[in-house]
């Protein structure tokens, strides 16, 4: 065997021993990993969004594979969960508890009970400035009432402001989107609100809606809402307040 013959058959051999080392180290790796990550468990994963509060069916979820390190009972949902068993009231329609997008690994707190609306209820939505009407601090289960303000017009022969709901249960509050101003032309910053109402309560919270120049909410305490007041105040009452404070003032002088 000549010398340009060895030097083959050396690296050869180096190759083949430098082959055995990567599959060993490449074996070794794997089982490692193998042993780190152990068996799987079985998640929901939703194939398409679902807004807020809208129903969540077997149709808009599939089965996923996860790794048991990383599954926490008590976050995520077995494929062997019913979604009704994840709510505190398995006899309502599991909603989603947010906005959520496709490919979302459902959770249990993503998961909630659907609105329950009695006989004779409607549930309605209404636009309300985002930063007079709700200013971030009115959330699902806040009770509100809503105030209403109207300009003299064809409506009205003077300006006056309204309760037209008092002490109300808020079961949704979306997000803030853009609604253009008729007077201006501008935008102004507006978020859906939803309640469950009467068809009479119903009824006044539409014409509010359509018709005043401006709807306000007003947070009620958890404490109780108390004595409201008055349901409306008019400019007569304030050109009578006025001359009432004027007159007494004219007394005390005399």
């Amino acid at each position: 065997m000549n010398p340009r013959q060895r030097r083959g058959v050396l690296l050869m051999i180096i190759a083949l021993i430098g082959a055995i080392a990567v599959f060993f180290t490449v074996f070794s790796y794997v089982n490692n990993l193998r042993s780190e990550i152990g068996t799987t468990r079985t998640a929901l994963r939703l194939t398409e969004d679902v807004p807020a509060y809208q129903p969540i069916t077997e149709d808009m979820y599939e089965a996923y594979e996860v790794p048991t390190k990383f599954f926490d009972e008590e976050v995520f949902i077995d494929v062997d969960e019913e979604l009704s068993e994840v709510i505190e009231d398995p006899g309502r329609q599991p909603v989603s508890a947010a906005n959520l997008e496709a490919g979302t690994l459902l959770q249990q707190s993503m998961v909630i009970a659907a609105p329950e609306l009695e006989s004779g209820e409607r549930e309605i939505a209404i636009m309300v400035d985002a930063e007079t009407g709700v200013a971030g601090k009115v959330d699902v289960q806040s009770r509100v009432d809503v105030y209403a303000a109207f300009q003299p017009g064809d409506e009205v022969q003077e300006a006056c402001a309204y309760r037209v709901l008092t002490n109300m249960e808020v079961l949704e509050v979306g997000e803030v989107s853009s609604e253009i101003d008729e007077t201006t032309g501008g935008t102004n910053p507006v978020v859906p609100v939803t309640f469950r109402l009467t068809p009479e309560e119903t009824l006044n919270l539409t014409y509010a809606e359509a018709f005043a120049s401006k709807l306000r909410l007003s947070l009620v305490s958890p404490e109780g809402s108390g004595d409201p007041g008055n349901l409306d105040y008019c400019t007569s009452d304030q050109i009578e307040a006025v001359d009432d404070e004027s007159g007494n003032g004219g007394n005390d002088n005399s």
